[in-house]
């Protein structure tokens, strides 16, 4: 009798388990999350643009702003020369514009926007936003000639014959500059950042 009970024990066992299972396999799988899931848009590095909250508008789709974010911290910035110790300024590292010989007024026929202002961000080569400093009281200013392509890729040398078997277009150029920012460390203090920045438009040609 013991041992009858035993059986029907397990056996009732089984017949639970198997009816569970049965209940899992029904059970949809996909994980669900507690609320909506918003995607972080990538900027032209690849990196987050999750810090571009105080970043102008005109500015968010450059390597580069000219305009002075509201947060900027340049009441600190001034304070980084009062002990009249040296501060670098903005540096030319490396370049793709090829030497160029011949009269210095031609012109290549790209329409080209020419900017020499002080710049208060860049980005690095991530693609995250970092401050330039900038002390225009204290004497310090970091700027370059910049020079982007109003529309790259637009025809260019178009005063000439066109010929048939050739096409022309604007090419953005870059450089690698050297600039000083702000640490990321927190810490108050400065550190070199090499940006690349638009400096040249130029006209290319390809055979078709």
């Amino acid at each position: 009798m013991f041992a009858g009970f035993i059986v029907l024990l397990v056996t009732l066992q089984c017949t639970w388990l198997a009816s569970a299972s049965g209940k899992l396999k029904n059970v949809d799988s996909k994980i669900v999350y507690p609320g909506p899931i918003q995607e972080v848009p990538l900027n032209r590095y690849g990196g987050s643009n999750s810090d571009d909250d105080d970043i102008p508008e005109a500015c968010k789709h450059k390597q580069y702003c000219t305009i002075k974010p509201r947060s900027y911290p340049q009441e600190k910035f001034n304070g980084l020369f009062k002990s009249k110790a040296p501060v670098e300024t903005p540096s030319l590292v490396v370049t793709d514009i090829n030497d160029r010989q011949g009269d210095p007024e031609e012109v290549d026929n790209c329409d080209t926007i020419v900017e020499f202002e002080p710049l208060y961000k860049v980005r690095s080569k991530k693609g995250d936003w970092r401050t330039v400093v900038q002390a225009p009281e204290k004497n310090y200013v970091q700027m370059v000639r910049l020079e982007t392509c109003r529309e790259e890729s637009q025809a260019c040398f178009t005063v000439f014959p066109k010929l048939p078997s050739y096409v022309t277009g604007c090419k953005q150029k870059y450089s690698t500059w050297e600039f000083v920012v702000e640490a990321e460390d927190g810490s108050g203090k400065t550190e070199k950042l090499r940006t690349d920045l638009p400096t040249c438009c130029s006209c290319h040609y390809k055979q078709t």
